[in-house]
C-alpha cells in the first residue's frame, strides 16, 4: 500500500527497469540513502515530506519481506528487468556508481 493507502503493484511497471529500496526511518544508513520502507505510516509520511521524494512510497510488511527472499538487514536494494526480474542485489549501503551502471545496461537492453 502506499502512503494514500492504494495498492501499488509491481505488475504495473513492466515494461520498465524498476530499482526497489527497502528501509525504515531507524536505520541511519537508510536515511542517507534513497527511503521506500518502515512500519509506520506516521514516520513514513514525515520522511518522505522531508526528503520531498519524487517517486512512489510504499508500506511493506514481513510478508512483502519473504517475497523477495527475506529482509534480514536494511537497506537492501533491488534491480528488477523489464520482465519482472531481479537482475541484482545491494545489500547495506550500495555504491551507487556500481547500481548506475548496472541500470544503464539494463536500460539499453545488454
Amino acid at each position: 500500500m502506499d502512503l494514500d493507502h492504494k495498492r501499488l503493484d509491481l505488475n504495473t511497471y513492466r515494461g520498465k527497469v524498476v530499482l526497489l529500496n527497502l528501509w525504515a526511518t531507524w536505520c541511519a544508513p537508510c536515511q542517507v540513502e534513497m527511503p521506500s520502507f518502515v512500519d509506520d505510516p506516521a514516520l513514513v509520511r514525515s520522511m518522505n515530506g522531508k526528503l520531498k521524494l519524487n517517486y512512489p512510497v510504499v508500506m511493506g510488511d514481513v510478508k512483502l519481506g519473504d517475497l523477495y527472499g527475506g529482509v534480514l538487514g536494511l537497506p537492501i536494494t533491488f534491480l528488477i528487468d523489464r520482465h519482472g526480474v531481479i537482475q541484482a542485489e545491494f545489500q547495506g549501503e550500495p555504491d551507487m556508481n556500481k547500481i548506475e551502471k548496472q541500470m544503464q545496461s539494463l536500460l539499453s537492453g545488454h
